[in-house]
């Protein structure tokens, strides 16, 4: 009996020492990992507080991301992690941008080395399988990177454009009479510059960004299309609103207008109601099921 009881025992004996050896192993990578990205971290939330006009949704992606992977590993019951070699080539590549980047000191080509490094780390300890499950949730981390400028700015001139022939056609209903040049509205008052800040970039890829994870968590095709081709007509009619709402009141009280905190709080209600009409639109069927 002894000898039985001594057999059965073993195995739930040895799980916490295997366990504990378990969490020992990630604990070896884990903690040179944090120390690694630690600077690409930190510079990550710099960019993403600096301005509301920048990146500011990327804060959330790590937590949209954690979410997604918690419910897509809570589907998969399999024990069988299927680990694939294939992840060291990615971390390979993913240290090999960081290493490069230490030399040039960009920081984004860190922070997109580090993501990079999740699919490995993903195959090496998730497996294969997993890891295919999760591709959209890697893709979407790439969404918390702050676009380079030199990459965007045949987009900034573009929104730009649209924002300043949109505000134009606006003005006749309030009075104002305007001229453009290009980006610019010529007023009665004097210019009105439309920079980059005021393209409608950032809340265009925000709201692309809100309507992608909709897209991907809606059951019905054709409202995550919907939901992804009607961002852009949102989007850049919010911003053209805002836009003829400052020339309006740069018109009646003067340039000194876009000093005043409304300058900033007119870009918070645009952004705002982005938001507000892509997930009302994206997760329609969602709320209701919820409910």
């Amino acid at each position: 009996m002894e000898s039985i009881a001594t057999k059965m025992n073993a195995p739930s004996a040895a799980r916490p020492a295997n366990e504990g050896r378990g969490w020992i192993a990630h604990i070896v990578w884990v903690v040179p990992a944090v120390l690694v990205f630690a600077p690409t971290i930190r510079w990550l939330w710099q960019r993403w507080t600096i301005s509301v006009w920048e990146n500011i949704h990327g804060m959330f992606i790590p937590f949209i991301v954690a979410y997604l992977i918690a419910k897509e590993l809570g589907k998969d019951r399999i024990e069988d992690a299927e680990q694939s070699p294939w992840g060291f080539l990615f971390l390979m590549v993913g240290l090999g941008l960081v290493v490069l980047d230490s030399a040039i000191r960009t920081q984004l080509l860190s922070a997109f080395g580090m993501l990079v490094c999740l699919p490995g780390l993903s195959l090496l300890l998730l497996g294969s399988r997993r890891t295919q499950a999760l591709a959209f949730v890697w893709v979407l981390s790439f969404f918390m990177l702050p676009i380079p400028a030199a990459f965007i700015d045949w987009l900034n001139l573009l929104l730009r454009r649209v924002t300043a022939a949109g505000a134009e056609q606006l003005m006749p209903l309030f009075d104002v009479p305007v001229g453009r040049l290009n980006t610019t509205l010529v007023l009665p008052t004097g210019p009105f510059f439309i920079t980059d800040a005021c393209s409608g970039f950032s809340i265009l890829y925000a709201s692309f960004t809100l309507a992608l994870i909709l897209a991907y968590v809606h059951p019905s095709w054709p409202r995550r299309v919907i939901t992804l081709v009607a961002v852009f007509p949102i989007t850049m009619a919010l911003n053209i609103l805002r836009v003829a709402f400052l020339v309006v009141m740069v018109q009646h009280w003067g340039v000194g207008f876009m000093d005043t905190p409304m300058h900033p709080a007119s870009g918070f209600v645009a952004g705002g109601a982005a938001i507000v009409l892509v997930a009302v639109l994206g997760g329609m069927k969602l709320w209701g099921r919820a409910a």
